[in-house]
This record gives C-alpha cells, structure tokens and sequence, in this order.
C-alpha cells in the first residue's frame, strides 16, 4: 500500500500571488453578482389517517376536479376554513356535535 500524501498548497500560494490575466480583468468589469433568494421555508408534514368513506370521497373528488392529489384539495379546504368564518363556525360546530 502507498503512503498518503498530503494536498500540495503550492498551487494555491501561487494562484492567490499570480498576476491578474485579460480574463480575469474582463470579470472584474462584470455586475456585480446578485444576492441569492432564501430558499422557500420547508413544508411541515401532516399525516392525517381516514375512514375508508372518507378516503374514497376525497380521492374521487380530487380526480373529478382534476386537482393534482388530494392534498391539493386539503390544502384549499384549509386557505377556505381560515378565510372563512361562517366555514369555521360550522366546522367547529359539527365537531361539537360529534
């Protein structure tokens, strides 16, 4: 087995005490780079677990809307329910109920 050898650092050194060449001229006359967008906020996960009815209402639902899943139509339901309030009496109400 060969001995491992260390990373050389002499490019380095001499990449950072180089002269500047036309290229690298020519990128100095260049905008200066935009800051990146923060990334978009990951989702939370929700698992929510459904009687049989319910799971086979919503899947069928999503396919006659021709929504992309049913977690499409949740997520609609959800904006619909804090956007509201007569949605969110009932709801609360039938909830009660049960």
């Amino acid at each position: 087995m060969s001995p491992v050898r260390k990373p050389s650092t002499v490019g380095l050194r001499n990449a950072m005490t180089a002269p500047a060449t036309p290229a690298a001229e020519k990128a100095a006359d260049l905008p200066p780079i935009p800051e990146r967008r923060p990334r978009p906020e990951k989702p939370v996960r929700f698992t929510l677990d459904l009687d049989r009815p319910h799971h086979q209402f919503l899947k069928e639902y999503a396919t006659r809307i021709e929504a992309s899943g049913a977690s499409a139509v949740m997520r609609a339901l959800l904006d619909e329910l804090r956007d509201d309030p007569q949605l969110a009496s009932r709801v609360r109400d039938r909830i009660w109920q049960s």
